[in-house]
C-alpha cells in the first residue's frame, strides 16, 4: 500500500501510510488502542464502515486494486472476533467445502471434504472430522480462529490481513493460532499481522512497523525497535512488552 489515508466526516484518523509486503512474509503493524491498526486492515479488506473515505494505492501481485471498491481479490482477512467471519447457524464442512469447490482446491465434495480435514491437521487439529461436523459455537475461540484461517487459505489469497487474531485467547491457543498463520507464511502467503502485542508479534514476523495517531512513526527489525534509536511509541510498546503478566486467560484451545 501506498499513501493509505482514512477520513471519516472532517477528521483524517489514518494518515500516509505506506508499506510493502512480499509473499511468504509475515510483517506486523503494531500500535496502542485507538493508532488506526483496525481501520487500516479495514481499508486493506475492503470492508470499511459507511461514511469512511479512503484514499492511496493498494498493489496485489503486481495488479493495482482500487481502494474504493468492496470486492478485494486476492486478500483475505482474520478478524479478531471469528463469530464475524464464520455463520453461527451452518456447519463447518458447509462453510468450508464450498469455498474449497469455487476455489478449484478440489474438484468434487469429497476431494474437498478430504481437503478440509488434511488442512485443519495442518493447523494442529486432531479430530478434523469432529471439527467438520460441529457449529462455530460449539469450537472454542482459538479453534474458531485456526478455522478461519483454513477459510482464508481455502480461498487462495495472496494475502491474509490478520486483525488482532490472538487478543483474548490464552497462551496455547495464541500459539496455535500463530503457528497457523506461521504455516500460511511458509507456503506462500503474505501477513499483515495487526496487533497491540509485541510479543506475539516477534514470534511470527520478520519486521515491523510502528503506529500510533493514524501514522507510521517508525519501522524496521524488532533489534532495531528495541534499541534506542526507536521511536518512543515502540520504545513504550517494547518496554510493557517485558513487564510479566499480571493476570492469566483461561480460554480453553
Amino acid at each position: 500500500m501506498q499513501d493509505l489515508s482514512i477520513r471519516i466526516a472532517s477528521q483524517y484518523l489514518v494518515k500516509g501510510l505506506s508499506l510493502t509486503i512480499s509473499r511468504g512474509e509475515a510483517v506486523a503493524l503494531v500500535g496502542p488502542s485507538g493508532s488506526g491498526k483496525s481501520l487500516t486492515a479495514a481499508a486493506l479488506s475492503g470492508s470499511l464502515p459507511g461514511g469512511a473515505m479512503v484514499r492511496g494505492e493498494l498493489e496485489v501481485d503486481g495488479q493495482a486494486a482500487p481502494l474504493e471498491d468492496r470486492t478485494r481479490p486476492g486478500i483475505a482477512a482474520v478478524r479478531q472476533d471469528s463469530l464475524t467471519s464464520l455463520h453461527p447457524l451452518v456447519r463447518i464442512d458447509r462453510q468450508l467445502v464450498p469455498v474449497l469447490l469455487r476455489s478449484n482446491v478440489a474438484t468434487t465434495h469429497a476431494a474437498a471434504l478430504a481437503r478440509a480435514e488434511s488442512m485443519l491437521e495442518e493447523v494442529g487439529f486432531t479430530d478434523p472430522r469432529h471439527v467438520l461436523r460441529s457449529f462455530p459455537m460449539e469450537l472454542s475461540g482459538g479453534q474458531r480462529q485456526r478455522v478461519c484461517i483454513i477459510q482464508a487459505l481455502a480461498c487462495r489469497a495472496s494475502y491474509l490481513i490478520a486483525d488482532e487474531p490472538t487478543t483474548a485467547l490464552d497462551v496455547v491457543s495464541q500459539q496455535l493460532v500463530l503457528s497457523a498463520l506461521r504455516a500460511a507464511a511458509e507456503a506462500g502467503a503474505g501477513i499483515l499481522f495487526i496487533t497491540h502485542d509485541v510479543v506475539a508479534a516477534v514470534s511470527l514476523c520478520s519486521r515491523a512497523a510502528i503506529i500510533d495517531g493514524g501514522s507510521i512513526v517508525d519501522q524496521g527489525s524488532f533489534s532495531h525497535l528495541a534499541s534506542e534509536a526507536a521511536h518512543p511509541v515502540a520504545d513504550a510498546l517494547t518496554r510493557a512488552a517485558r513487564q510479566p503478566a499480571t493476570s492469566d486467560k483461561h480460554t480453553t484451545a
